[in-house]
This record gives structure tokens, sequence and C-alpha cells, in this order.
């Protein structure tokens, strides 16, 4: 009989909507609680779980003392990171935690070695490296099929202005930060660790916003340990209302074209006859995400997408930002 794994949730707002809803389509899960600093929106959260059992807190060192639970979801905007995560994993909970994981590279080795040391499973939310196209190429990279990885080109594209707290560089790290550091991730994923890195970041179309204070055009060049290549961009300046994340990787063997996550084209080229392959799929993938983390918890399969790899590439945004308060210099990374 599979044993009823104790969830609890810290932060209830969008995503944990979205991964309560996602963790309860599992069998052997029980919410057990809830916490966020306005009891409002820990309310609303639990109404929409639909369960008279869940308790709610505002403090969550209260919540760690009086509940038991395996497996916390941290799902918090980074500046509200401040130990939580490192009192969790000392009582042996395990932890699930939103990107980025931090605004501090600090902070957040900080909270690799907690992990480390509490020797619990630690998952990242980056739910595009569950697409079914990124799965379907990482695979092909691993076995050899797809020859060496040797450039990763991608952009980030939307037109908003999000929350207050987003568009407030102390508060979210701005754009490079909180959305294009899932292409990083994925650029790292699928070249391997980045050796160095140069960037520009501009504010060109919300100057005439007084709380906005993040970028809204970046762009970046990285240089990884394979001496493979990367180019990186993100804009806020684009479609209203339209978030975009697309990217090409280039292999010895493989080019592919990815519109989403899911969805992409693989042109295989070191065939006498070049070959085409389209690739769609409708994965929900912060589904899958969560399953892999449960079952992980479990025993069931590796852990994926760790915290050393939230800490990763939470370095490579750093050095983005390092850089182009430098004027454009490279920065050199070592983890």
């Amino acid at each position: 009989m599979t044993k009823t794994l104790k969830a609890a949730f810290l932060g209830a707002g969008y995503i944990a909507k979205i991964h309560s809803k996602n963790l309860l389509k599992l069998t052997g899960i029980e919410i057990s609680s809830v916490c966020d600093i306005e009891r409002e929106r820990a309310e609303n959260l639990v109404s929409s779980i639909g369960s008279n059992s869940i308790k709610i807190y505002t403090d969550f060192e209260k919540m760690l003392n009086e509940c038991n639970f395996d497996m916390l979801f941290i799902c918090l905007p980074p500046f509200a990171h401040s130990g939580q995560l490192e009192a969790a994993v000392e009582k042996g909970v395990h932890v699930f935690i939103e990107k980025p994981i931090a605004l501090d590279v600090n902070r957040a080795r900080n909270m690799v070695e907690a992990v480390k040391k509490a020797g619990v499973v630690s998952q990242v939310g980056y739910h595009m490296r569950f697409g079914e196209a990124v799965k379907k190429l990482k695979n092909l990279i691993d076995c050899g099929i797809a020859g060496i990885p040797v450039l990763f080109d991608g952009r980030y594209e939307c037109n908003s202005l999000h929350s207050s707290w987003w568009r407030d560089y102390t508060k979210s790290g701005g754009q490079v930060f909180e959305q294009a550091i899932h292409l990083y991730d994925l650029s790292m994923y699928f070249l391997s660790e980045p050796e160095s890195i140069c960037g520009f970041t501009t504010n060109l179309c919300h100057k005439d916003v007084s709380d906005y204070t993040v970028e809204d055009n970046s762009v970046s060049i990285v240089k990884f340990k394979t001496g493979a290549l990367g180019n990186i961009a993100a804009t806020n300046c684009a479609v209203p209302m339209e978030w975009n994340g697309i990217f090409t990787v280039v292999c010895k063997n493989i080019t592919a074209h990815f519109k989403d996550a899911n969805n992409a084209e693989f042109i295989y080229t070191s065939r006498d006859d070049v070959e085409r392959e389209n690739v769609t799929s409708s994965t929900d993938m912060y589904f899958e995400e969560v399953k892999a983390f449960v079952q992980a918890v479990r025993g069931d399969g590796p852990a994926l997408c760790t915290i050393e790899e939230g800490y990763k590439s939470l370095c490579m945004v750093d050095a983005v930002v390092k850089s182009s308060g430098q004027g454009g210099k490279v920065v050199k990374l070592s983890f």
C-alpha cells in the first residue's frame, strides 16, 4: 500500500494553486497546511483545494513546529526567502522551490549546503525541462545521436507591467532573474556548465512608469566549459499579454527549432538526405514536474533539477546583471 505523503505550502499565490491542483491528481497525497503572510490569500488557496482539514497559518515557524509534513512547496517571490528552506530541511522535509531560489548567490549557496547536509530531496521549478520536445532532444544528446551541442540561441518575449513586486528590482531581480532564467537553465541543461558570461540590460519602454525599476531588454553571450556558445535575449516590450520562450539548439548532427518546450522541429543534418521531424505535444509540464518530485521523494525515481541546478542558473543571471553594470565586461563563473 502506498504511503500517504503530507505536503505543505509556503506562499499561496498563483503558482501555488497550480502545484496544489496537480499534486492532488496523484495518489497517496494529502495537503496538510498552507502558510501565507496574508491570511486571505491562504484561505483562497485552501478554498480552491476544497478541503476543510487543511490548517492555515500566517507564521511559517509556527506551521513548521506544529504540523508534520513530508514535503514543502516553497512558492515565494525571490525577495521573501529568509531561511525558511534551511529550517524545513533541518527537520528532514523534502523541498520543491520555485525559481529563482534567491536574489543573492551567497544566500543561494547556503540553501544548497543546507539541503546537502540534510540529505533530503530538492527540486527547482524549471517546468520547461519537462516539455516533450525538450526531453527528446536531451535524450538524443545524452545517447550521442545528436552529436556535440555547439550553440544555444534563445529569446524570451512578453509585454506586461506584472505585479508591483515584479517591477521592483530590489524584490524580483528583474526580467533576467524572473523569466529569462528559464532559458539560461535550458542552455546549461543542453550545453554543459557555463564558464563565462557578458551581457547588457536596458530600460527603454517603461521609463515613464514611476515604480518600474527593472530592465525591459537584455542580451548576453555565454561560453560553456565544452567550448559551446550561447546567446540569450529577453524583452518586456513585445506583444502585450503574450509570454513566449523561443529557442534553437544546434548540435553537430541535429538542429532543433523550439516554438516552446513541447513543440519543435528537429532537423537531422548528418544524414545523406536532410530529414525533418515535427515534435508536437500538449504535455502539462507543471504536472510532470510535480509528479517527478513526488516520485523522487518516494524513492521511485531520481531527483531531477535539484537545488544545485537552481544555484547554477542563478549564478548565470547574476553574472549577466553584473556584467551589464561593468559595461559588458566578461564575468567568470565557478561552482
